[in-house]
């Protein structure tokens, strides 16, 4: 169990180090004069989304039309979810995106699928900007494109394309992809059958405290499945890691 206290040593560590940056840039939205903002469009885009700074939304507008790529992904992201910048949010990530932008593809794509605040759900679209980012290498893409295609949801409803994306998703250490790829591997969906790359996968995603992934190999340990034999102890073990990872779980890309 030492790797799995690593890699939680690790992700908090990163949770950290993000939390960081939100307060770091919060407290400038407090404490600095408007005429002296930054010029990072990620700093920017802090302060003019939850930090909610006209002053820095404007600078980060002036940047996407002097055409600096990340400052035309950085309005279209700090725009989503206001129902009366909907329109100008997808402007801006679309552009971003034709350009090449991977993540505002990704952003686009996703938004399109789910749909938000004056954005209606438009699944095909999404679909097709979630290809475009996860072609270009975007894991979190190729996840969600691999929940479209296992549900047929704007395109096809396809098994083997499924585990295809799940697979790429997964070898960026997404654990979801890892969860739903290892279902692939035990129920030969779209891929041969393979309990012992099943169980591999679940492990995998369980060290990242992906809560289903670790109710299974509890359940495995119980029933003796995946190839373990039957351990309580074990099985035990896994149920109070269940309850942990619930109120601590992975995050989605």
């Amino acid at each position: 169990m030492q790797s799995i206290f690593r890699s939680k040593r690790g992700r908090i560590g990163g949770a950290l180090a993000a939390g960081l940056t939100l307060a770091a840039a919060l407290a400038w939205s407090a404490a600095t004069p408007r005429d002296s903002l930054p010029d990072d469009p990620r700093q920017l885009q802090v302060l003019a989304g939850p930090g909610r700074q006209p002053a820095a939304l404007d600078r980060l507008r002036t940047l996407a039309e002097r055409n600096t790529p990340l400052g035309r992904r950085a309005l279209g992201e700090a725009l989503l979810g206001n129902r009366e910048s909907a329109v100008e949010a997808q402007v801006w990530l679309c552009i971003a995106a034709q350009a090449g932008d991977a993540h505002a593809a990704f952003l686009l794509g996703k938004t399109l699928m789910d749909g938000a605040a004056g954005i209606p759900r438009d699944p095909a679209r999404g679909a097709m900007w979630l290809g475009a980012a996860a072609e270009a290498g975007h894991g979190g893409a190729a996840f969600h494109l691999g929940i479209a295609h296992r549900n047929g949801n704007g395109v096809g409803r396809d098994a083997i394309k499924a585990a295809r994306w799940f697979q790429v998703a997964a070898e960026q250490g997404i654990p979801a992809a890892q969860f739903m790829l290892a279902n692939a591997y035990r129920t030969g969906d779209g891929v041969p059958r393979d309990e012992r790359e099943a169980l591999r996968l679940y492990t995998e995603a369980a060290e990242q405290d992906h809560p289903e992934a670790v109710q299974t190999l509890a359940m495995a340990y119980r029933d003796g499945e995946l190839g373990l034999a039957r351990d309580e102890m074990q099985a035990r073990h896994f149920m109070l890691e269940t309850a942990h990872a619930l109120k601590h779980p992975a995050l989605r890309p």
